[in-house]
């Protein structure tokens, strides 16, 4: 079956529109997997801290010199301050995540549209076909009625007495 000329430009838009939203669903998954990555790490460090405490708190309640406690501190600072930065970094990939989503939403939509509108086009056209495809019968039972009815026409035949 040829596509007519009128949906041809639909079709090539559709082509366009579906590949606009494969590449924002490879995005959105990109992006997903970048924050949930991103929240993995956040919660490592988070319970890598929590141990990290509970260790140096028997550590202290053994021996604690001031070197030692120095020490703690300092790198409890370093490892609050990698927390910090993880915890923007989950923040901005969480931004893009869902800027991502809403681009799909919005590509899946324009799908949609086109979709609807060539579904529209072909029902027009169906329906101008059919509607030619009547009055083309119509005009046909209209002569073959014509020719019927009207003697001169070659196909009708008098009433009244035969020669």
């Amino acid at each position: 079956m040829t596509t007519p000329a009128a949906i041809q430009p639909l079709l090539i838009l559709l082509d366009s529109a579906e590949k606009a939203r494969d590449e924002a669903v490879a995005q959105m998954e990109s992006a997903r997997r970048a924050y949930e990555g991103a929240r993995a790490q956040a919660q490592s460090l988070s319970d890598w801290r929590r141990e990290y405490q509970e260790r140096w708190k028997l550590q202290f309640s053994q021996s604690g010199g001031m070197e030692i406690l120095r020490c703690y501190q300092d790198f409890s600072a370093r490892l609050g301050d990698a927390m910090s930065e993880q915890d923007r970094r989950v923040d901005q990939t969480r931004l893009f995540f869902d800027q991502c989503r809403v681009q799909l939403i919005e590509r899946e939509r324009k799908v949609a549209a086109v979709e609807q509108l060539i579904d529209r086009r072909q029902l027009e056209m169906m329906r101008r076909q059919q509607k030619q495809e009547q009055k083309a019968t119509d005009e046909q039972a209209m002569r073959a009625v014509r020719s019927v009815s009207n003697p001169f026409m070659g196909g009708g035949h008098l009433a009244g007495p035969s020669h």
